[in-house]
């Protein structure tokens, strides 16, 4: 695997650009404040080797921090050849056969309202300036590849992608996930994949030929089909003859038969149904006898009816009289209740209640007013809050709104001074608000030619602002005006972009008199020009440029709302209690009027009491007489109705009785004449009757056999209806069809056989090669083993692997793990991460771990990057940390804090410096680089 020799950054979070950062080195430490950016070096190097950043960052929370168009990562790595052979150079693959080194570079560009990021190599040090032109650019997975080939696998790309704090990972992972780490890096998983392909395909085969096994079976079924339609075909057969006999033979024989029996019944049956008309006509006498009484009884219920419903209509009119005489002194007596007790309440002065009552009226009528506006100024914030969060412009003023209006549709492209203000700096917002809040309404044409249109609409709505039809781009400026923190989506009036450039930003009033400028502002909004100097500030709550003057307006409305709130329910309480005042002086008020009015009417008060007793008497007199009458009235009706009942029902007896012997004498007078034409029609119809069937002998047969032809036809019906039904086969052929797919069937059951038995011979060849290959895995194993025995005597831990046990058995690859055990200072084993070991032995687990995935035939090799790898160790580990990495041979790239040990430099041979940005600076400072002193070379200088 290849080692990283130099590093350069172009806009990368907040460096502008870092030429050459040495990383040829063995142990490279970088250490800075937290937030200086050592993870922001990290994750370019991840970026630029195709990995993920750390902490859930991408490469596009870098790129869009330095605010340009680009940004670009560029490494000098070695291509070295492993041993004495040129050709076993690490980028051997992608063509890389001469030269030492090898230059990746990676450009970070914005793509429309995205980040894109490509990959490029070049043999050689080649600098950035020298590939902006190239056409070769790789993607992502091209350069993954690539990397790959050169030594970067998959699996080392999970390894240098561990966080911050997380070096201690590898010794938490399960014995399996480790041992699929061992395969992946050295190459035994592709191949254990292979051998699963091979099975899966293998089973696809089984699959296919139990499909096949399937549709064998199917077409059994369907020669059983065939076997079943030839059957249903003889069948059906055998139906249609015998249907043929019974229509033909049977059923006409049975027909002469039935017809023969019926003629002389009938005549028996004649001769009968004379004798029951005598019995008849007596029982008609003693009906019509019944119904005379039974007229005479509903008769009397009806008149009894009629005289109770005209007592009590009478009753009812006189009722009606007493109520109308009783309503207007009840009335009377009512008016006297109520003022009666008006005149209890009252007792005071009315000259003083009515001065009361006025002013608390009066401070009603205020409380009302001034909750009134207090609502509708809380209606408008409200409307202010929901047009704020539901539209993407501001709310606009009345006289705005119109003029829009109008020019939309006059068809005049415009837009208005706040819909292309945009303040990059929130603190800067209030100065913006005051210096453009009078031009918010200011219209700007897309077209000087729609001037004049524009001009004759404005005069027309009376539109105070002005129209401006010539437009300049605004330029983009970084310095201490105005304009720079203001960005113009479009062209804006020259006149603006003038006034801006003249007014300088400063921080307070005492600066800005220190300054030299003729015109300043504040971030409060205290402005200063050659007329002097005054406040230009504007509540938040009425902000009108930008999303941010947009967000700070919602807030400040949100903030003030429930304080409006509050005092409206202040207001409310007091408008309830002022109401409930006024409402007890009315009363008194009108308790004084009472008592004049009750002395006046005293006369006609006695009077009308005098007068409705009498009156109540008498109705209750006539209700209790309408009460009797209406259960008298109830009674007759029933008895009325039973006797309506009893009467139609006889005489419907009596008319049906009498249409029926009617009906029965036409009956028999018909049926003779009926049954003499029948005798007539039965000698002719007949004559056409084989002599045969004629024989009393053969009808007897017959009717043995099939009783009558309601049998014959029932049993003609069931066959109709069993031919009828679609799955009979009306077809010969089916005969022919069954024997050739008979055939067929035989054929396919020899080949699938066939295949079969190739199928479990290749079964068994895959399962043979696996076992073999079993071999190579424990060889991987063995490698691993002694690599990491070797690492831990360096670091004075005697580190033991309990034997895998690896059989040529699906379930057993997949349960089988690597066990790592690891013995410290002469004490117990402790296994990876059964919770016995300290942070230090953690750590150190994870590095023998690590640093024995690096190790090849040839020796260690590549590069790692640790994040703070000395977090939470003591002075003793952090030094066996060191030794250890020290006695290895990858290179290594650490962070850690400045306000950490400096025990943690003592092996680093390389140490990177990083500073934190200035807030009033747009690019954070150099990296500085601290080599450890060589003889006649300098401690420390800036990249």
């Amino acid at each position: 695997m290849f080692h990283i020799k130099s590093l350069e950054l172009v806009h990368w979070d907040y460096w502008q650009r870092i030429k050459n950062i040495p990383l040829d080195a063995k142990i490279i430490t970088i250490a800075g404040q937290n937030g200086s950016g050592k993870t922001t070096l990290l994750d370019a190097l991840r970026t630029l080797f195709g990995l993920d950043c750390s902490m859930g960052r991408t490469y596009k929370h870098y790129a869009r921090h330095s605010g340009q168009q680009s940004a670009w990562i560029r490494a000098v790595v070695d291509n070295k050849p492993a041993g004495r052979q040129l050709s076993n150079r690490p980028f051997r693959h992608s063509g890389f056969f001469s030269d030492d080194e090898v230059t990746l570079f990676c450009q970070v560009q914005k793509n429309g309202g995205d980040w894109k990021r490509q990959y490029l190599m070049r043999p050689g040090n080649v600098e950035i300036e020298e590939v902006t032109e190239a056409s070769d650019w790789l993607g992502v997975e091209n350069y993954r590849k690539r990397l790959a080939s050169a030594g970067l696998s998959p699996a080392m790309s999970k390894v240098l992608a561990l966080e911050q704090g997380e070096t201690d990972k590898l010794c938490e992972y399960a014995p399996r996930q480790l041992l699929d780490l061992v395969f992946q890096v050295f190459g035994d998983k592709e191949v254990l994949d292979a051998y699963d392909e091979a099975k899966r395909h293998q089973r696809d085969t089984e699959t296919e030929l139990k499909r096949f096994e399937a549709e064998l079976e199917t077409s059994r079924i369907n020669l059983e089909g065939l076997r079943l339609r030839v059957a249903n075909y003889h069948q059906w057969e055998d139906l249609n003859k015998e249907r043929q006999a019974l229509v033909e033979e049977v059923l006409p024989s049975l027909e002469y038969h039935e017809a023969r029996e019926k003629a002389a019944q009938t005549s028996r049956a004649l001769r009968e149904a004379k004798k029951p008309l005598v019995q008849a006509d007596s029982q008609l006498a003693e009906k019509r006898h019944a119904l005379a009484a039974q007229q005479r009884a509903l008769t009397e219920a009806q008149q009894q009816e009629v005289q109770l419903e005209q007592e009590a209509n009478t009753l009812a009119g006189r009722l009606s009289e007493v109520n109308r005489k009783l309503k207007p002194l009840e009335s009377l007596l009512e008016q006297k209740e109520r003022l009666q007790k008006l005149a209890a309440d009252a007792g005071a002065d009315i000259a003083e209640v009515s001065a009361e009552l006025e002013k608390k009226e009066a401070q009603l009528a205020k409380k009302k007013t001034e909750r009134d506006n207090l609502a509708a100024r809380i209606a408008g914030e409200l409307s202010t809050i929901s047009a704020l969060q539901g539209k993407s412009s501001m709310p606009e003023p009345e006289a705005q709104r119109q003029m829009r209006r109008a020019l939309n549709d006059a068809n005049i492209r415009h837009a208005m001074l706040s819909d292309i203000v945009e303040v990059t700096d929130p603190k800067w917002q209030g100065a913006v608000e005051g210096v453009l809040g009078g031009y918010a309404s200011v219209v700007l044409l897309e077209s000087a030619k729609d001037a004049p249109a524009a001009y004759k609409l404005a005069e027309k709505e009376r539109y105070r602002h002005f129209i401006v039809p010539d437009c300049v781009s605004a330029p983009v400026v970084k310095d201490d005006t105005l304009l720079s923190v203001v960005r113009f989506s479009s062209k804006a009036p020259g006149w603006l972009i003038d006034q801006l450039e003249r007014i300088e930003r400063v921080e307070s009033v005492d600066a800005g008199f220190k300054s030299d400028a003729d015109e300043w502002i504040t971030p409060d909004a205290y402005h200063r020009e050659r007329r002097g100097g005054r406040s230009l500030f504007v509540e938040p709550s009425r902000y009108r440029f930008g999303a941010a003057g947009k967000t700070q307006r919602l807030e400040a409305i949100q903030k003030s709302l429930p304080a409006l709130e509050a005092q409206e329910d202040t207001l409310t309480l007091a408008i309830s209690k002022l109401a409930t005042e006024v409402s007890a002086l009315r009363v008194r008020i009108a308790g004084v009027d009472a008592v004049k009015e009750l002395s006046a009417r005293q006369a006609e008060f006695e009077e009308a009491l005098r007068a409705i007793e009498p009156l109540k008497a008498e109705r209750l007199e006539v209700g209790a007489r309408l009460g009797e009458l209406q259960v008298l009235t109830k009674n007759a009706t029933v008895t009325r109705t039973r006797a309506d009942t009893v009467w139609q029902n006889a005489r419907m007896a009596l008319s049906e009785a009498e249409a029926g012997m009617r009906l029965n004498h036409r009956r028999q007078i018909e049926q003779r004449s009926d049954h003499a034409r029948a005798l007539l029609e039965l000698r002719r119809s007949w004559r056409h009757v084989p002599k045969a069937w004629k024989k009393p002998q053969q009808r007897a047969a017959l009717v043995a056999a099939h009783q009558n032809t309601h049998q014959v036809k029932l049993r003609v019906g069931s066959l109709d209806q069993t031919l009828a039904r679609a799955d009979w086969e009306h077809d010969p052929t089916v005969i022919d069809q069954y024997a050739r797919l008979n055939d067929q069937l035989s054929n396919r059951q020899n080949e699938t056989e066939e295949r079969r038995y190739q199928n479990n011979r290749a079964i068994e060849a895959t399962d043979n090669a696996r076992g073999a290959y079993i071999e190579r895995l424990r060889y991987t194993i063995k490698t691993y083993t002694k690599n990491i025995r070797e690492l831990g005597e360096l670091a004075n831990i005697e580190v033991t692997v309990d034997p895998v046990r690896l059989e040529n058995d699906d379930l057993q690859l997949a349960q089988a793990g690597l066990h790592v055990r690891f013995k410290f200072d002469g004490k117990g084993q402790i296994g990876m991460n059964d919770g016995e070991a300290s942070g230090g032995q953690q750590v150190m687990k994870s590095l023998v771990l690590l640093i024995g995935l690096l190790k090849s035939e040839e020796g260690s090799g590549g590069f790692v990057f640790i994040d703070e790898p000395f977090a939470h160790l003591d002075i003793r580990n952090i030094q066996l940390v060191g030794e250890f990495l020290k006695n290895t041979d990858a290179q290594y790239l650490m962070t850690t804090p400045l306000t950490h040990n400096t025990d943690v430099y003592d092996p680093s041979d390389l140490t990177l410096i990083t500073s934190k940005k200035k807030k009033d600076v747009q690019w954070a400072q150099p990296i500085f680089v601290l080599q450890r002193r060589q003889a006649g070379e300098e401690t420390a200088k800036a990249a």
